[in-house]
């Protein structure tokens, strides 16, 4: 059987910019063995996450969804918007990260080190937003990046 290479989008989102985590996430990603093919600091407009973001249209938290990744509740506008290849690399990354919930994740993740549930804005500052699937990560992957971006 032939392993197939996975895409993953990840996006170091703007509670971690805040913090200054940046740096320690992509040290720690280059640690899993998944290519790189993409890497750029992003200041986020409207129709660029209402397009990332469009299957939580629906969703009651989609309104505060929009506002965390614009940076309105940190004060930050940027992010960093990262591309993936590699073999299994959507469990490698995920596994990485930790459980969307910040208090539900394990303490060893990224998001259970660094992430918090917001008391003021009752939403999960999880630091970072990894696809869940080899489809969505190449949806995503061509929602951030043109080809030309990207580096095979």
């Amino acid at each position: 059987m032939i392993n197939k290479e996975e895409r993953v989008l990840v996006l170091i989102k703007p509670d971690a910019m805040q913090k200054q985590l940046a740096g320690i996430i992509i040290h720690d990603l280059s640690q899993l063995n998944i290519k790189m093919i993409g890497l750029k600091l992003v200041s986020v407009k409207k129709q660029l996450a209402e397009k990332h973001y469009e299957d939580h249209k629906e969703k009651p938290f989609y309104p505060d969804l929009l506002k965390y990744i614009l940076g309105d509740f940190h004060n930050v506008n940027s992010i960093i918007a990262i591309a993936y290849s590699g073999e299994d690399a959507v469990n490698k990354l995920r596994d990485y990260a930790g459980k969307t919930n910040p208090d539900e994740a394990d303490p060893s993740t990224i998001r259970g080190r660094y992430g918090k549930v917001n008391s003021k804005t009752h939403n999960f500052d999880n630091v970072m937003h990894v696809s869940d699937s080899p489809e969505n990560g190449q949806r995503e992957i061509d929602i951030w990046f043109s080809k030309q971006e990207l580096v095979e």
